[in-house]
């Protein structure tokens, strides 16, 4: 099985701040394009060179339907980025494949990083899309040179888009809650508390070794940590444990919140009923919480968790675990709106013949 540590390892610092391809990528890649443009202008003199991306399955939040696209011009030296596709005839090279996939590519940074281990990542990832291509790639040394450096200087700025509660998924987490723990230490100074979210019943192609899925964050007077899956024996119990089934929980567990529409928090509260609500036979609920006696944790701790829902959200892939299993019952398994876009296509992505770490299944 592949090494989880190999893609966040290859990737920029940070968790970026703008949805790959969405209206603020562009702005601030324009930025960064005419800027090293103007530092590489005497080897572009003469270049031409016209490059189009399409990412298909976009996050649904940004309410721009199921794909977002962009194309570049190089000419003569000046650089000019705008979103939109263009028809293969009027680029010389044109690259479509899956927005998760596609950021989490854009994500991976050459400089600084061992080549190595930038190698694997993209080896990684290029194995769990579907991709089209028209065209070529360039050739011209100016011309790659300028791509990389470009790459380079907007992997900082891109979100990563990770498959729901997985260990890289839980990297994102812990940088947003190592992060606003610093704000708040001197808050934090006092607190005992333990937190913790685990997922049994994992999608083979997300946990192949069927391990479950989840965080957990430990604050100890002010010394925070975060760790990817079951709450360690050690740690045990949590003050606030959730446990629950994976599928029926991912559509409500990676909404943002402060995006929804009216219509889509009604749609979110209908498939709460139904999807999360308890089972007709058992009686049963898919999702528990249990508290200590210390009750929900406070306005100190909880000014750290307040953002990390919908922050985790965007950073969040968009596929279900039905989308490779027809098992799945059917109030788990019907795609909503408020999840993902209509004209979500699942065929993108390859789990079906191999899992995230791009083996084979």
């Amino acid at each position: 099985m592949g090494m989880t540590s190999d893609l966040v390892t290859a990737m920029a610092d940070g968790i970026g701040e703008f949805s790959y391809l969405s209206e603020e990528w562009i702005g601030a890649a324009q930025k960064q394009l005419t800027r090293l443009s103007e530092l590489q202008s005497d080897s572009l003199a003469g270049k031409q060179f016209v490059y189009c991306e399409v990412a298909h399955n976009a996050p649904a939040f940004l309410h721009v339907g199921p794909k977002l696209a962009m194309n570049m011009t190089i000419d003569n030296g000046s650089v000019s980025v705008a979103a939109g596709e263009l028809p293969d005839s009027e680029c010389d090279f044109k690259l479509q494949g899956d927005h998760s996939i596609l950021s989490n590519l854009a994500r991976v940074q050459y400089h600084g990083h061992d080549p190595k281990v930038v190698a694997a990542a993209i080896g990684r990832l290029g194995t769990l899309s579907r991709w089209e291509t028209a065209g070529e790639k360039p050739i011209d040394p100016a011309i790659k040179a300028f791509f990389r450096s470009a790459h380079d200087a907007m992997a900082p700025l891109t979100m990563p888009r990770f498959v729901f509660m997985t260990p890289e998924w839980a990297t994102t987490a812990r940088y947003v809650v190592s992060t606003r723990a610093e704000k708040y230490r001197d808050q934090l100074s006092n607190i005992e508390y333990t937190f913790s979210e685990v997922f049994t019943d994992t999608p083979g192609y997300a946990f192949p070794d069927g391990s479950y899925g989840g965080f957990w964050v430990r604050c100890d007077r002010g010394n925070v940590t975060v760790g990817a899956g079951p709450l360690p024996e050690a740690l045990q119990p949590a003050d606030l444990q959730g446990r629950g089934l994976y599928t029926p929980v991912v559509p409500a567990g990676r909404t943002v919140n402060a995006a929804l529409t009216e219509e889509e928090q009604q749609q979110l509260e209908e498939y709460s009923k139904v999807a999360l609500g308890p089972d007709k036979d058992t009686g049963r609920r898919p999702m528990n919480f249990t508290l200590s006696e210390k009750g929900p944790f406070g306005p100190e701790l909880g000014g750290v968790m307040e953002v990390l829902h919908d922050e985790m959200s965007k950073r969040t892939a968009g596929d279900l675990p039905s989308d490779y299993d027809d098992s799945i019952k059917s109030e788990w398994a019907t795609p909503n709106q408020f999840d993902r876009p209509d004209g979500y296509d699942k065929s993108w992505l390859r789990y079906d013949e191999v899992d995230i770490f791009g083996d084979p299944r």
